[in-house]
């Protein structure tokens, strides 16, 4: 399916170590979808260098279909049109157009009189990871950063 017009959301490499994320995972809550990013930070406590085991949650909002793959490599389900320089791995985007979503919501209204929900269709890969992950969504946010220690 053909994929363009991304548009950056957040890079979480702006708060992730240069090392990238210790471990991603994935869980839904009702509609939602909430990936949770572990990752270690270092602070100065004392004058003495210590490492926190800190997260962040990255939440989708009324997924509608979700999808996680091997990156690189994967299934190749999604094909990106345009200049490669717009669309860099490891980001947190939204494609403006998408074959997928448009696809999903001429499914729904051939089946439903009601008004099709208003979805994004979102990409974000973990590159320690090695894992991408694209969703329908009606929206994302990102939490605040929790110590886990």
């Amino acid at each position: 399916m053909k994929i363009s017009q991304p548009t950056l959301i957040v890079d979480p490499y702006e708060w992730l170590p240069g090392y990238g994320e210790s471990r991603v995972s994935f869980r839904s809550v009702g509609p939602d979808v909430i990936v949770d990013v572990e990752y270690e930070k270092e602070i100065v406590v004392d004058g003495e260098e210590v490492t926190l085991a800190v997260s962040r949650k990255v939440v989708f909002k009324s997924v509608r279909c979700f999808i996680r793959e091997p990156f690189p490599g994967g299934g190749a389900i999604f094909e990106f049109e345009g200049n490669p320089g717009e669309f860099r791995p490891g980001k947190l985007t939204e494609f403006k157009e998408s074959e997928w979503l448009r696809d999903n919501l001429k499914v729904w209204r051939s089946v439903s009189s009601h008004e099709p929900p208003k979805l994004r269709h979102f990409s974000i890969q973990f590159l320690s990871e090695n894992i991408i992950f694209h969703v329908l969504a009606a929206d994302v946010f990102l939490s605040d950063e929790v110590s886990d220690s």
